[in-house]
């Protein structure tokens, strides 16, 4: 049976539907990057944005920094991570989520870059997240060769370019062209210091995500400008905002 609270749906001034994304799940409620978070954010909305990470044993976990639960998740075994206490809740690995929750649909933030540990210069992560992601989901990094990849072997995925907070958007913009990008995903406040700079990007064919938003007064004003998702780390509280 189809959860009611999912068909709250907020409508901008285009007539479009504004998505809202859980940000590493619900982690108001649930430590970030688990499979509880994960459980409870689906049921209010339809995507989940979360961490993509190499364990140093090889598999895909999901975790936002490098260092989790005291261990550096590039030189820790799978085993090592697995039983790691983090608030009541457990490490989970992507296939295990993917698994936990079939059809639904995700943000996949790709952890590899330079100045971090267990880097990648091939890029192979990259590869094996696209290869488990769907039609539906969003493939991002801020290490935008990342995804640059994926856009190359896997044309028929959505990928987009992370901006951090005070990042140039033209620059992103430029590459994005260059590269085939479809969607841009700026911190929140380079979008709603100038709401014109939404209009503009949608009229050069790219679709606007902004993280991690959590003021209503923020999320409206983006929602109306013409965002197409907003990322937040309180799901349930944005929808009702929003509906």
């Amino acid at each position: 049976m189809t959860n009611p609270r999912k068909q709250r749906k907020f409508v901008n001034f285009f007539g479009e539907v504004v998505s809202v994304v859980g940000h590493r799940g619900w982690p108001t409620r649930w430590p970030d990057n688990t499979l509880s978070g994960f459980a409870e954010a689906f049921t209010v909305v339809e995507m989940v944005e979360t961490d993509v990470r190499r364990a140093g044993s090889g598999e895909l976990i999901l975790s936002h920094d490098a260092v989790l639960g005291g261990r550096q998740v590039s030189a820790s075994d799978w085993n090592e991570l697995a039983d790691l206490d983090l608030g009541g809740a457990h490490p989970a690995l992507l296939d295990d989520a993917l698994a936990a929750f079939p059809g639904s649909r995700w943000n996949l933030e790709i952890k590899n870059d330079p100045l971090e540990p267990g880097f990648e210069e091939d890029l192979a992560i990259a590869v094996e997240t696209a290869e488990r992601a769907g039609p539906y989901d969003l493939i991002t990094s801020f290490y935008w060769p990342n995804v640059d990849l994926v856009r190359e072997r896997f044309p028929e995925l959505r990928t987009g370019l992370l901006l951090d907070q005070g990042w140039d958007l033209e620059p992103a913009v430029e590459h994005a062209l260059r590269h085939g990008h479809t969607v841009l995903a700026p911190h929140w406040s380079s979008l709603a210091q100038d709401p014109g700079t939404v209009a503009t990007l949608r009229d050069r064919g790219f679709s606007l995500v902004s993280w991690t938003v959590n003021d209503v007064e923020v999320a409206r004003s983006l929602a109306a400008a013409g965002v197409a998702a907003i990322i937040t780390d309180d799901p349930g509280m944005m929808m009702e905002a929003l509906r």
